[in-house]
């Protein structure tokens, strides 16, 4: 990994990934809340970017809402399924056939509720199944979602930290990205990625291909990240840093 560079805030986009990067993972998505510091951090650094910062998640955009509460930020949900923007106000969402999204969660639900301790998180465009509590169901749960996607192919499996998730095919958070940076604030600016799971990669290689900088947040090596940090912890004090410069 090469030495992170001082990053003009003024010039950049800035995207940013949730659980297991601005904080750390818990037991459950509920679990997790934004503390009053990294409120006050990401509301200056949003000021500071030229309200060019965007939370990027697999967070369906409720669930992104009730985790901001009264910080008003860009959001990025569900993979890249669904884009919030304030200043210009933008709602838009990948189109899904809901009533087959229903009948996928309806059958995800009934399989998960014969496993103790798996659990399923149904979201707006995607199906998270979570076995943290009882990790030898891993390869049972990728085998249950590979036959559902072979009568489901618009759907894929991607992996994720201790859960299996369910979603469309033809999106990902780096298209959504990409999206965003057509767009004022983001237009012409120098793309940030920071992630910490698989789910992020697709953004970390696009951001390469753009010339800006992806961030890998924690220990593993299997990331195309160009620059790492070791935790949340760490990622706020380089957060921190940056922001003290672009102030100085």
């Amino acid at each position: 990994m090469m030495l992170l560079p001082s990053v003009p805030l003024e010039q950049a986009a800035l995207f940013l990934d949730v659980d297991g990067t601005l904080v750390p993972l818990a037991p459950t998505p509920e679990a997790v809340y934004f503390d009053a510091e990294l409120k006050e951090l990401l509301a200056e650094l949003y000021e500071a970017t030229g309200q060019a910062l965007c939370l990027v998640s697999g967070r369906d955009q409720r669930s992104l809402e009730q985790l901001c509460g009264s910080l008003d930020l860009p959001l990025i949900g569900c993979h890249g399924a669904t884009i919030r923007l304030l200043q210009p106000a933008l709602q838009w969402s990948a189109p899904i056939d809901f009533d087959c999204h229903q009948q996928l969660i309806h059958t995800c639900t009934q399989w998960c509720d014969t496993k103790e301790g798996v659990r399923v998180e149904p979201k707006s465009h995607s199906i998270a199944i979570h076995y943290r509590a009882q990790p030898h169901y891993r390869a049972a749960i990728y085998a249950f979602l590979t036959e559902l996607v072979e009568v489901y192919p618009e759907y894929v499996v991607v992996a994720g930290k201790c859960v299996w998730e369910l979603r469309q095919a033809y999106f990902n958070k780096a298209t959504a990205i990409a999206q965003l940076l057509q767009t004022l604030p983001f237009k012409d600016r120098l793309p940030i990625m920071i992630g910490d799971d698989v789910t992020d990669e697709p953004a970390f290689a696009w951001t390469n291909t753009q010339g800006g900088l992806s961030i890998h947040v924690g220990s593993s090596t299997q990331t195309c990240a160009r620059y790492k940090v070791a935790s949340p912890e760490a990622l706020r004090h380089l957060l921190g840093r940056w922001l003290h410069l672009a102030n100085a």
